[in-house]
């Protein structure tokens, strides 16, 4: 039995986790290509850093909005089309957005762009929930969850060449861009109904006796109770640690994005070096992001301990983005930045297993969406916040140690969590990816 349980984990590996992994890494570029994009699309569109800003945030207006119908219509039409029409959907705006002319468009896409992609990470949960037994779900949500830092490490590169390329077309280089990697998006849709199937029943790649040992353990789960049912919104509210989990990861999200849609400019603004080199560089905190994260949730898990994971890792953010305000234009703010989202990725590697860990099977569902959703208003604040503060002042330092000072308050939070130390590390299994490097 152990035989079959290890060829099965790997089977679903390779075809059903590595096919969302890819597209979750697909999914983390559209949304964030525009920072590159903006280091010549500002200026030849006459873009202010508000209007900028703005656009940024726009993203998170239609996708805090359509979450749940995503997931309703993913539950109607079953995964396979779904996740087809998910994927076409946010790669055709995406491509759409090399041939704006001017801020309404940029606003009118980046919220439509928000409202395709709102339910790509609460679907893969669910997909992987009704595919992975607990056993199997941990490492597989963190594995996807690593595609977002993945996807920067590897997309700044790759934007910051094609912004350079010459194509021989009287085209930009932003507008490029964004073509190419649409259109990969778009291309990749096509092949989906291949890859997936509504259910592990209709899975031709699985053996018989493969099919009835995965659906004897799900059933087994769902009759112990591991499938959180519905609770009401009334008793979800009266819930104080929940909002506690929630004012941390809204922290969190808050400073991974506002690092994530400005970063592009402030090395711009630090070296005066090509595009090219300024979207090689932005990949550097990234790289630490992703260090962060797979270090401390291994620590976590080893040591079953939580909170101080989190609460020093949120610290070690702040320290970072502190430090880069002080250095301001010069190169150590870089090093500052870096060992951030090195604290950034750590926090959010050990953050999952408190909230699961403190709700009650009942409301665990609903909680974690809540705080899902919460968090990720940070990205609907943040990034025009950001804009306007630079616009008034013309640095990023001002914000630097204003998400510095939210970080601390995040860190502070995580008291409230009051949780068994040695809460399980299946507990990351049911956390929802939605974060940057998460959402």
């Amino acid at each position: 039995m152990a035989d079959l349980a290890t060829t099965l984990r790997s089977k679903l590996t390779r075809r059903l986790v590595a096919p969302l992994t890819f597209l979750t890494f697909l999914n983390s570029i559209d949304r964030v290509n525009v920072s590159f994009a903006a280091l010549q699309m500002n200026r030849e569109l006459g873009l202010s850093p508000e209007q900028y800003g703005f656009g940024v945030g726009l993203f998170f207006v239609g996708y805090l909005t359509c979450s749940f119908p995503h997931t309703a219509l993913l539950q109607r039409i079953g995964a396979r089309r779904w996740i087809f029409a998910a994927v076409l959907l946010w790669g055709s705006i995406a491509t759409a957005l090399s041939l704006i002319q001017n801020a309404g468009q940029l606003y009118v896409l980046r919220m439509l762009l928000g409202a395709a992609e709102s339910g790509f990470a609460p679907g893969i949960v669910f997909i992987m929930s009704q595919w992975l037994p607990q056993r199997f779900r941990a490492s597989s949500i963190a594995g996807s969850m690593l595609a977002i830092p993945i996807s920067i490490i590897f997309g700044a590169p790759l934007s910051g060449w094609l912004l350079t390329l010459d194509t021989g077309l009287p085209w930009s280089g932003w507008r490029f861009m964004f073509l190419v990697e649409g259109l990969v998006t778009v291309a990749a849709a096509f092949v989906t109904p291949l890859l997936f199937v509504d259910e592990p029943s209709a899975a031709p790649w699985l053996a018989p006796d493969e099919k009835r040992w995965l659906a004897s353990e799900l059933e087994q789960e769902r009759a112990n109770g591991r499938v959180e049912g519905g609770a009401s919104i009334r008793a979800l509210l009266r819930i104080g640690p929940l909002w506690a989990a929630a004012a941390v990861w809204f922290s969190l999200m808050s400073g991974t994005y506002g690092i994530i849609y400005w970063l592009p400019q402030v090395i711009k603004q630090l070296s005066g070096l090509s595009d090219l080199t300024v979207s090689v560089l932005s990949a550097t905190p990234w790289v630490g992001l992703g260090a962060g994260m797979l270090i401390t949730a291994w620590h976590s898990d080893l040591t079953q301990e939580r909170r101080w994971h989190v609460a020093l890792s949120a610290l070690l953010a702040a320290a970072g983005l502190l430090g880069a305000a002080l250095f301001g234009q010069r190169w150590p703010a870089l090093v500052c930045l870096t060992a951030g989202a090195f604290g950034l990725g750590g926090a959010q590697g050990a953050f999952w297993p408190l909230p699961t860990s403190l709700l009650d099977r009942r409301v665990a569902a609903a909680g974690l969406t809540l705080i899902t959703v919460l968090g990720s208003a940070g990205g609907l604040i943040m990034p025009p916040l950001i804009g306007l503060v630079r616009a008034r002042t013309g640095s990023f330092g001002v914000s630097a140690a204003g998400l510095a000072v939210l970080l601390c308050g995040g860190a502070a939070m995580v008291t409230w969590l009051r949780v068994p130390a040695a809460s399980s590390a299946a507990g990351l299994a049911q956390g929802v990816p939605g974060s940057a490097a998460g959402e």
